[in-house]
């Protein structure tokens, strides 16, 4: 046996981290499990950006100076054992891959992929590969190539940064957007998107749904920008050597003629003011390329017929042409409506969103991320205070904290969102002062007051709202229990259902 039955646990769990989503509590769960008494209880639960943070935490350090230091009495006893069983060959196999990833990816990575950096951190990660996995006429039966292996963590390092820097917040909702967003780009299953599905996840259509201002765009481009780019090892860099590949069209803002050129591309002549030839983004994208259609449920009718064929059968048409092209890219759809409603309506086709629902992620509004943390609201404006004003931002944010203490907004529900926070801010920060909209303003009847005037509320949704008040004015769900004299669990539960602002 090459292991021991303490080596054998300790690598298990290492194993299971190396495909654990980062994203979700399990994985500082396992961190927990590995590193025992070493443990730093003071860690976040999950990962999320906060200020002043470090990508590397004390614990990750620990722990990646433990499974080298494993691997490396593993490595010494595979140099000279005869035989080893399958298991623990996997089982070390999982620990290189930890520690390659670790050696090579745990710095910031060159996103532009020039060619020189490339080729000395390809020749670097050779050498490490050598080292790990050859003992002298045999090779670790890891059924991957290295220019895979390199490909792989380089997508993991990649999508990592798109998300955790993208996806912005503290809260349990934005938590299972980030762990949703990560799936989405490698599935549940990490094993099996490494072993099979790693080339075909661009054929899976996304789309992602929630109300304006809560970040559509940012999921889109994270999980766009995060796919899946072959190295080649003779020319020592990556396949497509383009930074950025992601086309986002706002249908919102264009006719149908207009659409149909930016997607489909046309030929000279096809219509009135087609003057030349034209590439549309289908072709343009190319095979790690996104396309992205923002409020795709305006889109007109004819050309979800068109664009069904390019979901079902991956080809398209340009404008004026007969010839049939591929499109090999990635497909993502964003939209702030209910699509059920709009098929029951019978403007969006129910055959074209079975195209679109394989994989569906939602973004959650920002009072559901104030109702499960109310200490969200002066993080987020804090985050935005330096986005805005980097050399003033600890000054305007104590202005802007002033402001909302002694504002009325204390229950308002911010139906703009982020995007609606973020203008507060900047109105503050400008005029010290910030005006809703008028149907919202303070003062004016609230639409819960005006449901109980008209006897509109069932008891479940009339206690729902109550419950959502009490935790809004107490900020936890124990005090608001305690007033209310019911469960803390009760409160929650039902809080979380709230709908009338």
């Amino acid at each position: 046996m090459i292991f021991t039955d303490a080596e054998r646990t300790l690598a298990q769990t290492i194993a299971d981290i190396s495909f654990a989503n980062p994203f979700l509590p399990k994985r500082v769960e396992l961190e927990k499990a590995a590193l025992g008494n070493q443990f730093d209880p003071s860690t976040r639960p999950f990962w999320s950006w906060s200020l002043n943070d470090e990508l590397d935490r004390p614990n990750v350090v620990k722990l990646t100076t433990a499974v080298i230091s494993l691997t490396e009495q593993i490595r010494t006893k595979l140099l000279t054992a005869t035989q080893a069983s399958d298991d623990e060959l996997r089982l070390y196999s999982d620990l290189v891959w930890y520690v390659l990833y670790y050696e090579h990816f745990s710095k910031p990575i060159n996103q532009t992929q020039q060619t020189a950096d490339e080729t000395s951190a390809w020749d670097q990660f050779i050498v490490s590969v050598d080292y790990w996995m050859k003992f002298s006429d045999r090779t670790i039966p890891t059924h991957d190539e290295p220019e895979h292996i390199y490909a792989c963590l380089y997508q993991v390092k990649r999508a990592f940064l798109n998300i955790f820097h993208c996806v912005i917040g503290r809260s349990w909702p934005i938590c299972k957007l980030r762990a949703n967003i990560w799936e989405s780009i490698f599935t549940h299953d990490m094993r099996r998107s490494r072993r099979i599905l790693y080339s075909s996840m661009n054929e899976v259509t996304t789309l992602v749904v929630g109300n304006t201002g809560t970040g559509k765009e940012l999921v889109a481009r994270a999980v766009g920008l995060s796919q899946y780019v072959p190295f080649d090892k003779n020319k020592k860099q990556f396949t497509d050597v383009k930074s950025e590949r992601f086309f986002p069209l706002n249908l919102s803002a264009f006719s149908p003629t207009l659409i149909e050129s930016e997607l489909f591309g046309h030929k000279k002549g096809s219509f009135t003011g087609a003057v030349a030839k034209r590439v549309g983004w289908l072709e343009s994208a190319g095979r790690h390329g996104t396309v992205f259609l923002d409020e795709i449920g305006e889109l007109d009718v004819s050309i979800q017929v068109k664009l069904l064929r390019v979901l079902q059968q991956r080809q398209f048409q340009p404008i004026g042409e007969n010839k049939t092209l591929p499109f090999k890219g990635k497909f993502i759809g964003a939209t702030n409506r209910n699509l059920a409603d709009e098929i029951q309506k019978g403007t969006f086709r129910e055959d074209f969103y079975y195209r679109l629902c394989s994989d569906i992620i939602s973004t959650p509004t920002l009072i559901e991320q104030l109702l499960d943390r109310p200490s969200e609201f002066g993080f987020l404006v804090d985050f935005i205070c330096r986005r805005i004003a980097p050399g003033d931002h600890e000054q305007l944010r104590d202005s802007v904290e002033k402001w909302f203490e002694s504002s009325e907004l204390a229950d308002y529900r911010w139906p703009g969102n982020m995007r609606e926070l973020e203008q507060c801010v900047r109105n503050i920060m400008i005029h010290n002062h910030y005006a809703p909209p008028s149907k919202t303003m303070p003062g004016a009847p609230s639409k819960i007051s005006k449901a109980i005037e008209e006897v509109t509320l069932t008891s479940e949704e009339l206690l729902a709202e109550y419950c959502a008040k009490a935790y809004r004015k107490y900020g936890s769900y124990e005090k608001a229990a305690e007033v209310l004299g019911l469960d803390r669990r009760t409160v929650r539960a039902k809080a979380n259902r709230s709908k009338v602002t």
